[in-house]
């Protein structure tokens, strides 16, 4: 179909305006002067009206669309995922588009065009720079989840290959290697596990929460974990400042590993003889629960990071210590989703207290 531009068809539609001008001047017997006087006034006015539109509208609307193109070229140009080269030609088009601006006198609707352009490429700005940070992220998380995996797996192969070159014979080392191999094993489980549990929060894991007694909840928490303090001679205590079955709403499940998690952690970075307590008050609308312990401390500078994947304060003591470097991470999840957020405090050698709260 033919697509005419708007000058063509104004140019039309004041020649059909002449026509008709002159045919019904003859109809109504005006004389030659009228009809040329009438005829050049419409011809004058047609003049000025090109000249404003193709100035106020025309013009306006070609560079416009040339900086339009100029930006989708750089939304659509995907050779290598150089988000640099684009956030650059980006920033590059928006600045001609400000210049431009501030040069042209152009009227509030043309203007307001122009400034709305601007405010799309300046959202794409902010896209490619989240799809940026994600790509980084992504890959740091593909580099780490090798990493931690490489380890068990080499040592379980390591164990089996020592079994297979003569140590199964051997009764003195034999259960210890196969012993080693089970370990190794069982952390590789837990990293799995961990890393399908983070998988799940992210693509929007249902919760089946319900009112609940934390006392009871956590006493039984407690008592789980009583053996593992015991093992390092640390006194696991519950300060419950509650009245009697207080109930809190949420997936006492996922409310359990967040337990588990800060406490276990707490435990494992307690010296022995050490203290760890578990704190419970309340307000008009939640329950505050404090996780305490006289341990080893987190650096101030890694504070900040100790919820991020596999984000760990020592390495090498952490994976002596064991875990997938994905518990604290789960915490936050979790909490999240119970619109809860926690928060830490903490001193080196003086200990750590990990602080959130819990609905009503």
């Amino acid at each position: 179909m033919f697509k005419s531009n708007l000058i063509y068809k104004f140019t039309v539609v004041t020649i059909i305006l002449i026509i008709l001008s002159i045919f019904v001047s003859v109809l109504l017997q005006q004389d030659l002067f009228s009809i040329i006087v009438l005829s050049t006034t419409l011809l004058i006015f047609y003049l000025i009206s090109v000249l404003f539109i193709n100035k106020e509208v025309v013009r306006p609307l070609k560079i416009f669309n040339y900086f339009a193109s100029e930006t989708k070229s750089n939304e659509d140009n995907d050779e290598s995922n150089n988000f640099e080269v684009k956030l650059a030609e980006i920033k590059k088009v928006n600045d001609l588009i400000s210049d431009h601006l501030n040069k042209a006198n152009y009227n509030s609707d043309i203007k307001f065009l122009f400034e709305s352009l601007v405010m799309l490429s300046e959202r794409l700005s902010n896209e490619l720079n989240t799809a940026k940070v994600f790509k980084i992220n992504r890959n740091e998380f593909l580099g780490n989840v090798a990493h931690e995996l490489r380890t068990p797996i080499f040592a379980i192969q390591l164990s089996i290959e020592t079994l297979i070159d003569g140590a199964i014979n051997d009764e003195k080392v034999n259960l210890d290697f196969l012993n080693r191999a089970l370990r190794q094993a069982s952390r590789l489980k837990e990293l799995v596990d961990d890393l399908i549990t983070i998988s799940k929060f992210e693509t929007g894991l249902r919760m089946s929460k319900r009112y609940f007694d934390i006392t009871e909840f956590s006493k039984i928490v407690i008592n789980e974990l009583k053996s593992l303090a015991e093992n390092k001679k640390i006194n696991l205590i519950l300060e419950n400042n509650l009245s009697e079955e207080t109930q809190v709403f949420g997936d006492s499940e996922r409310v359990k590993q967040v337990f588990v998690n800060l406490i276990d952690n707490a435990i494992k970075y307690t010296p022995e003889s050490g203290k760890v307590k578990i704190v419970l008050t309340e307000t008009e609308k939640h329950i505050n629960i404090d996780i305490v312990d006289s341990g080893v401390g987190i650096p101030k500078k890694d504070i900040p990071r100790i919820f991020e994947r596999f984000y760990r304060v020592d390495k090498n003591r952490s994976r002596d210590k064991g875990g997938s470097g994905l518990g604290l991470s789960i915490v936050k999840h979790i909490l999240e989703v119970h619109n809860s957020t926690i928060k830490v405090e903490s001193e080196e050698n003086i200990g750590t207290k990990f602080s959130f709260n819990l609905q009503k």
